[in-house]
C-alpha cells in the first residue's frame, strides 16, 4: 500500500468539477447557517416539504399499529421529497430536509397524534444492502412472510416489505430526474447523465456493479434512515471495507482514475454535510482473524478529508499493533491540519470492552464507531449510545457529603467505598425508573421498517430493531465528570482525611456556597497531584473509581436481556451549568472534566494527560472514553510536528488508551475568530466527537474550547 499512497498525494488531486461542487457547498452552507442561525445545513423547501409528509401519514394512519404508521411515513416522503439534480452533481439526492425540528404548530398535532422517532446512534447493515441489492432484501422479507407464525409477525413484515418498496420508488425519482436532466443537454454532458440515469434505474433494485454505484446506494440509504428518524448519529461504520472490492475493480478495469475515486469520495463527503452532523465513519482496524483490515480506500478517505476539510463525516481511524506506517502518517497528516478530523481509536482497548458484553471475538473485531467515540459492531447491534445520561459523579459527591455515613467515616477508604456505594444505588435507580421507561417509549412508538431490514436478525425474528430484533442490543450509559470527581476525591483525602485541616462539614458548605472563602477555594486548587499530572496517587484512584462503576454497568440488565454498557462521557454536559461548585476548588460557572481526561486546572501536558488517561478502565468501557489534546499550530507545521502527533497516539494506545483527538488552533486565534466571526467562516474545531465550524457554535462551547486550548486539553 506504500505505492499506491505515494501515487495517491502525488498525482491524484481533484477535478475542477469537484472544486466546483466544494466551493458551492461552501456558499450554500454560509448561506443557511446565516438565515437559520445554529450549524445545521438545511433548505426550507425542503424541510416543509418533509414536515407536511410526516403529518399527512400520522393524519392517515390513526388507530393503526405504530409500524404501519411509520411505513406510510415513508412511502409519502419517496412520493413527495424535493428533487433536484445539478449539473456538476456527482452523488445525488438531498439530506437538506434534516433540520431536527418541526415547525411549533406542526410538532404539537404530531405529539397528539403519537409521533415518535428513535435517537439514532446506530450503525446499519449497509453491507447486506449492498451484497443483496434492493430486491434481494425485498426477496428476503417475502421468505419470511410465508412462514410468518402471527399477525404481529406478518403486520411487521408487510411494513418492513412497505418501506422497501418506498425506498426503490425515491430511487427511481431521481433515475427521472436524470433522465429529464440529460434530455436538455448535448453531446458529452447529455452522454453522461445518460449513464448516470442507468446506474440510478439499475440501484433501484439489483446489486452495484461498480464504486459509483455502490457509494450512491449507500447515500439514498443515509438520506431515507433520516427520513425514518431524524436523529442524530446515524453512522456509517466501516465503508473502506465495504466498499473497497468496488473500487478495487474500478480502478484495475479503468473505469475510474485515481482523480476520479477522489472526486467520488469528495462529492459524497460533501453530501455528507448536509443535515447531519455526527456522522462517524471509520477505516482501518483488524479483519475478523486480527489481521489488518486497512486498504487503499482507507488512505483516499484520509487523504480527500485532507484536501477538502470538511466537518463530516466525523472519521475515525481505528489503531491495533500491526497498522501500517501508510495509515498511520495519513491520520496523522490529517490531524495535523487543524480541523480535528480524524480522531482515534485504539482495537487494544475497544475489542476487548466488547467482548465484555458477551460478543464473540469476530464481531467485536468488526466494529464500527458511532456518532462521536462509541464502539458497536456494525450492521447487527442496537446500541443506543446515548440513551442513559447516568451517574454524575461530581453531583453524587456532592449530595453524599452531606450524609451521616460520610460525616461519620473516620479513614477515606470507608468514605470512598460509602460513596461508590451510592454511585451505584443512584445508578440503578435510574436504570429501572428511566432506563427501561425509555426503551420500551421507544419500542412501542418509534419501531423502525426501513431500519430494521438494514440490521441483522430483524427480517428472520420479524421484529423491529427497537423491539430487541437485533444479534446484540445495547444500552450506552453515560457517566459524566470523572476528572473533577477523581480531582474532588483527592483533595477530600488529602485536606479533610490525612492533613485534616478542613472538616467535611466545613467543606461541604463552602461547596453548597460556591465559595465565599476564595482563601480555600485556593487552597484547594494548591492540593498538589491532580489528575491529569501523572501522579500515581490520582492515577491509582482513577483506575480504582473506573474499574469498579464500569463493573456496576457491565453487571447490570435491562429487560430481554438488553446489556447496559459504559462509557466516560457525557455529550457537552461537561460545558453546560452544573448545579454546584466542586471540592477541587471549580465554581459553578466553571467547565467539568471532559470525558476521560483532566480538569482544566489540572496543569497537565499533553503527554502527563495521556498518562493519566492511560489508568481508566478502557477494556471495559466499549461506549466509548474520548480524550481531547490541543496542541499549538506551530507544533505541528512540518514533519517534525506530525511527527509529535503520531508518537503521542501510540505512545497512549501503547499504554491501553481507548481515544484521543486533537484540535490545532491557539487560543489567541480562537478568541479572535469569537471577536471577528466574519473573517474566521472556515475555522473548523472538533467538540467533542465531531467537527464543526467555530463561529457557529454556542458562545459556551466556544468560550470551554478556548479555555481547552490554553490548557492543553
Amino acid at each position: 500500500m506504500k505505492k499506491f499512497k505515494k501515487s495517491i498525494s502525488e498525482t491524484a488531486g481533484f477535478s475542477k468539477r469537484l472544486l466546483r461542487l466544494h466551493d458551492e457547498f461552501s456558499r450554500r452552507y454560509a448561506d443557511s447557517v446565516n438565515r437559520h442561525g445554529g450549524k445545521l445545513y438545511f433548505e426550507d423547501d425542503e424541510w416543509d416539504a418533509f414536515c407536511r409528509s410526516r403529518l399527512t401519514a400520522w393524519r392517515e394512519t390513526v388507530g393503526q399499529p405504530s409500524i404501519l404508521r411509520r411505513a406510510r411515513m415513508l412511502e409519502l416522503f419517496a412520493a413527495d421529497a424535493i428533487v433536484r439534480i445539478e449539473l456538476d452533481d456527482l452523488i445525488v439526492g438531498s439530506q437538506k430536509f434534516c433540520a431536527f425540528k418541526f415547525p411549533p404548530e406542526t410538532l404539537a398535532e404530531l405529539q397528539r397524534l403519537g409521533y415518535s422517532h428513535n435517537i439514532g446512534h446506530i450503525i446499519h447493515d449497509y453491507g447486506s444492502l449492498l451484497n443483496h441489492g434492493v430486491d434481494g432484501l425485498i426477496g428476503r422479507i417475502r421468505r419470511c412472510l410465508q412462514t410468518a407464525a402471527s399477525e404481529d409477525e406478518k403486520t411487521t413484515l408487510i411494513s418492513f416489505e412497505k418501506a422497501m418498496r418506498a425506498f426503490a420508488r425515491f430511487i427511481v425519482r431521481h433515475a427521472e430526474a436524470a433522465e429529464a436532466l440529460c434530455a436538455t443537454l448535448e453531446g458529452g454532458k447529455a452522454d453522461e447523465w445518460r449513464e448516470k440515469s442507468s446506474e440510478l434505474w439499475h440501484i433501484a433494485s439489483k446489486v452495484p456493479r461498480g464504486f459509483s454505484e455502490a457509494l450512491q446506494l449507500v447515500w439514498f440509504a443515509q438520506i431515507f434512515l433520516h427520513a425514518e428518524n431524524p436523529s442524530a448519529a446515524i453512522s456509517y461504520g466501516r465503508l473502506d471495507q465495504l466498499l473497497w472490492s468496488f473500487l478495487e475493480k474500478d480502478l484495475a478495469s479503468g473505469v475510474l482514475s485515481l482523480t476520479g475515486a477522489n472526486d467520488l469520495v469528495g462529492a459524497f463527503f460533501i453530501r455528507c454535510c448536509e443535515g447531519e452532523e455526527s456522522q462517524n465513519l471509520a477505516v482501518g482496524g483488524v479483519d475478523a482473524a486480527g489481521n489488518d483490515a486497512a486498504n487503499p480506500l482507507s488512505i483516499i478517505m484520509l487523504t480527500v478529508m485532507r484536501g477538502l476539510r470538511l466537518f463530516q463525516p466525523s472519521l475515525t481511524v481505528r489503531m491495533h499493533e500491526g497498522s501500517s506506517s501508510e495509515l498511520v502518517e495519513a491520520a496523522c497528516e490529517l490531524a495535523a491540519v487543524g480541523t480535528g478530523q480524524p480522531g482515534f481509536v485504539n482495537d487494544r482497548a475497544a475489542v476487548p470492552a466488547l467482548m465484555e458484553l458477551g460478543i464473540p471475538i469476530g464481531r467485536a473485531r468488526d466494529y464500527g464507531i458511532v456518532g462521536c467515540y462509541e464502539a458497536a459492531p456494525q450492521g447487527d447491534s442496537y446500541p443506543l449510545t446515548v440513551a442513559c445520561g447516568a451517574p454524575d459523579l461530581p453531583l453524587i459527591l456532592i449530595k453524599f457529603m452531606h450524609s451521616a455515613l460520610a460525616r461519620e467515616a473516620e479513614t477515606f477508604r470507608v468514605f470512598l467505598d460509602g460513596w461508590l456505594s451510592e454511585v451505584e444505588r443512584e445508578y440503578q435507580t435510574i436504570l429501572a425508573e428511566k432506563g427501561q421507561t425509555a426503551w420500551n417509549h421507544w419500542r412501542d412508538t418509534a419501531p423502525s421498517p426501513f431500519g430494521s431490514v438494514l440490521i441483522e436478525g430483524c427480517v428472520e425474528r420479524a421484529l423491529p430493531l427497537e423491539a430487541g430484533g437485533a444479534v446484540h442490543n445495547l444500552f450506552g450509559v453515560n457517566i459524566l465528570g470523572l476528572g473533577t470527581a477523581v480531582d474532588s476525591l483527592h483533595a477530600i483525602e488529602d485536606l479533610v482525611f490525612n492533613r485534616k485541616e478542613i472538616p467535611l462539614e466545613a467543606l461541604s458548605t463552602a461547596v453548597e456556597l460556591d465559595f465565599p472563602d476564595e482563601a480555600l477555594r485556593r487552597q484547594l486548587l494548591s492540593v498538589p497531584g491532580r489528575y491529569g499530572t501523572d501522579s500515581e496517587a490520582t492515577n491509582q484512584l482513577a483506575s480504582e473509581i473506573s474499574n469498579r462503576i464500569a463493573r456496576i454497568v457491565l453487571n447490570s440488565r435491562l429487560e430481554n436481556g438488553v446489556r447496559p454498557y459504559p462509557g466516560f462521557f457525557r455529550f457537552t454536559a461537561d460545558i453546560s451549568n452544573h448545579p454546584y461548585a466542586t471540592p477541587d476548588g471549580r465554581r459553578v460557572k466553571d467547565n467539568l472534566s471532559y470525558g476521560c481526561g483532566p480538569a482544566s486546572a489540572a496543569g497537565a501536558t499533553p503527554t502527563s494527560a495521556l498518562a493519566s488517561a492511560a489508568h481508566v478502565a478502557h477494556q471495559l468501557c466499549a461506549c466509548g472514553n474520548p480524550l481531547a489534546i490541543s496542541l499549538q499550530e506551530q507544533d505541528t507545521r512540518d514533519k517534525n510536528g506530525i511527527k509529535r502527533v503520531k508518537v503521542l497516539v501510540l505512545g497512549y494506545f501503547a499504554q491501553g488508551g481507548f481515544h484521543v483527538h486533537f484540535n490545532i488552533h491557539s487560543g489567541k486565534v480562537l478568541r479572535a475568530a469569537k471577536a471577528d466571526p466574519e473573517n474566521y467562516q472556515d475555522l473548523t474545531i472538533r467538540i467533542s466527537g465531531f467537527s464543526a465550524k467555530f463561529v457557529k457554535l454556542p458562545e459556551n462551547m466556544q468560550d470551554a474550547l478556548i479555555e481547552r486550548s490554553e490548557k492543553g486539553v
